[in-house]
């Protein structure tokens, strides 16, 4: 009984990993003069899939990129990297169901253990995600824009939301 209880606290441990709050970077951007956000989450390990953890690393910094839009006072936000969803290079994916759907790998796995690098996209690399947003206070002309507010709504509304605190930094 003692071997089965600490075997199973070992693997909660494992599974479990240790996360970091997600990083941002804030920063006028030379090119535009909009307020741009680095975002950087690291999870570490969740699953032994790592489509789960790349599914969470994802989600995380779309959630992060929205509330981030909002605490700075502004409404929307346009991704410029990475470059497979990003509006200010012609992607026209603007809601949170449509980014999960194209960025989402649990959609072609279930368990991939041991085939890394075959889902990786949408600047996630197992438990790792990248992204770069520039924030608005309106609508821009030349591109497509996503709403932070219906980002959080939709998150809130399917039991993804999450809530966890940010480190952000100033540049």
């Amino acid at each position: 009984m003692k071997k089965t209880l600490i075997g199973m606290a070992t693997l909660t441990l494992l599974l479990g990993g240790c996360a970091s709050k997600p990083k941002v970077e804030l920063y006028k951007g030379a090119e535009s003069g909009a307020q741009h956000a680095y975002i950087r989450v690291a999870n570490g390990a969740g699953s032994p899939s790592w489509s789960h953890n790349e599914s969470k690393a994802f989600r995380d910094a779309l959630e992060t990129a929205a509330r981030v839009t909002l605490q700075k006072g502004y409404k929307y936000f346009a991704i410029y990297y990475p470059s497979e969803i990003a509006n200010t290079k012609g992607s026209l994916d603007n809601t949170a169901e449509e980014l999960l759907a194209k960025c989402d790998p649990n959609a072609a796995a279930v368990l991939d253990i041991g085939i890394g690098g075959v889902l990786h996209k949408c600047g996630t690399h197992n438990t790792n995600a990248v992204m770069r947003i520039m924030m608005y206070h309106e609508q821009q002309e030349k591109f497509t824009v996503i709403d932070a507010q219906k980002v959080i709504d939709f998150y809130k509304s399917h039991d993804i939301y999450d809530d966890f605190e940010l480190d952000i930094k100033e540049k």
